[in-house]
């Protein structure tokens, strides 16, 4: 979830993107992980799934390389909209004191209004094994 305050809007990379409405310093926790808001599914539970909300959840859900669960935001949450890039200005940390999930740490100072992206392979299991053209 995260802990600043953003805003949902039309982004230049995909569709919809997540702005920040504040001024964020290299080395700030942006999002995190909290089991009472996040939701989660273990492989099994998502093997279960339909068709349909198999890909669904896969449009916004990552596969953790720590605990191998399917991780994703609840309804209405603005990281639903939170776009893949290269040269990302969040960086997956891994803080086991913090979360069993990776925390996303400003890997830059980020201005209010730029859209916040993370590099989707630093945590995403899944993403390393396909060739989607938006993950180019």
């Amino acid at each position: 979830m995260y802990l600043i305050q953003v805003t949902v809007k039309e982004s230049p990379i995909d569709g919809k993107g997540v702005f920040t409405l504040q001024t964020i310093k290299a080395g700030d926790v942006v999002w995190r992980f909290d089991s009472t808001h996040d939701k989660t599914l273990t492989r099994a539970e998502f093997d279960a799934l339909d068709k349909r909300e198999k890909e669904v959840l896969r449009k916004v859900a990552y596969l953790s390389k720590n605990t191998g669960r399917w991780v994703y935001p609840p309804t209405n949450d603005p990281a639903l909209y939170t776009n893949h890039s290269k040269e990302n200005n969040l960086s997956a940390v891994l803080n086991k004191a913090i979360s069993e999930e990776p925390i996303f740490v400003a890997n830059r100072d980020i201005n209010v209004g730029e859209e916040l992206t993370n590099n989707y392979h630093e945590f995403d299991d899944l993403t390393e094994n396909l060739e989607a053209e938006w993950l180019k």
